[in-house]
């Protein structure tokens, strides 16, 4: 077992979303051990953001290394084992943990009382069940996992740290935000510009302005539904992840795809609705919050627009 004063190692890395359905095992991993000294271990794009969590004391930067690179991978097993942490919570259940499980020691480690391990590694103390239970969202998949190395439940973490002032932004006092653009490569998950631009003149029409958010790579597909819809605000690439948080908490609605910035929304509590291709299985990743309503078609590209207008009207009725 573990004590107050024990080293405790959280490993997670993914997408923006995924990180997002973490914060309640961050909180209540937190909430299970208020004294210890906790490292999150996660991908270089998000020390900055992990370290702004109320969470953890130190962010540690996994550099990746590639599988040939053994002397790269024996750094990584050094610099882990002088965390010496006691226990590790491994949430992201790829090979590459297992293989950190034996680089920190694996199950000498674990029989010499050095190291508990709750994940997926074979072998390890506290393993997590798998597959997961039929009709489990990832988040209670999770939860799963931590109930079984005896974290308890805790109330809804709050995300107040998860803010940012917006004025620079001289934003309308009222407006909806969508989101068009998607990660690189997933084209597939992503409504048709010209759609998007109805969405926009329609909600223009019934006097919201409508802000296009996304970073750098989604400029394409915000510039598509520009030319349908001239009157959009444009913030593209402009605010970071607090400011982009600010934004989303603000907005009488978001409609966007399945990316991590609809996810952000939902979880701050604004009224979303998610567009879903066939990829996604919403019972899984879909936002399991009652402010949040989702559509999933496939293809994606032939979700109708009247549809979508239909979900958006019973999400925000009209205000005369």
């Amino acid at each position: 077992m573990t004590s107050e004063s024990d080293n405790i190692l959280v490993i997670r890395y993914g997408a923006l979303g995924d990180m997002i359905y973490c914060f309640q095992s961050f909180h209540e991993i937190r909430k299970a051990h208020p004294a210890a000294h906790i490292t999150l271990l996660t991908a270089p794009a998000f020390v900055g953001f992990a370290k702004r969590m109320p969470w953890f004391d130190d962010v540690m930067a996994d550099p990746h290394p590639p599988k040939h690179r053994i002397g790269e991978w024996w750094k990584l097993g050094r610099d882990l084992r002088a965390l010496r942490p006691k226990r590790v919570y491994e949430l992201h259940g790829k090979l590459r943990q297992s293989i950190m499980f034996w680089l920190m020691g694996g199950v000498f480690a674990q029989m010499l009382g050095k190291l508990e391990w709750s994940g997926a590694a074979r072998f390890a103390s506290h393993p997590r069940l798998w597959p997961p239970q039929p009709n489990t969202h990832f988040r209670d998949f999770l939860a799963s996992q931590l109930r079984l190395a005896g974290v308890a439940a805790q109330q809804a973490a709050s995300l107040d740290w998860l803010n940012a002032p917006v004025d620079t932004f001289q934003l309308p006092e009222r407006y909806a935000v969508i989101i068009p653009g998607c990660t690189a490569g997933q084209n597939y998950k992503r409504w048709p510009a010209d759609k998007y631009a109805a969405v926009a003149r329609h909600l223009a029409g019934r006097g919201t302005p409508v802000i296009a958010i996304g970073t750098k790579a989604d400029a394409d597909a915000i510039d598509a539904v520009k030319q349908g819809a001239p009157d959009l605000i444009d913030l593209c690439g402009r605010s970071d992840l607090f400011q982009l948080a600010g934004i989303l908490r603000r907005a009488v609605c978001i409609i966007g795809n399945d990316t991590g910035p609809m996810h952000m929304g939902a979880a701050l509590g604004a009224l979303t609705l998610a567009l879903l291709s066939g990829s996604t299985d919403p019972v899984w990743s879909a936002p399991p919050v009652t402010n949040a309503q989702w559509l999933k078609h496939q293809p994606i590209a032939d979700l109708p627009l009247d549809k979508v207008l239909l979900a958006l009207e019973s999400l925000v009725p009209h205000k005369a």
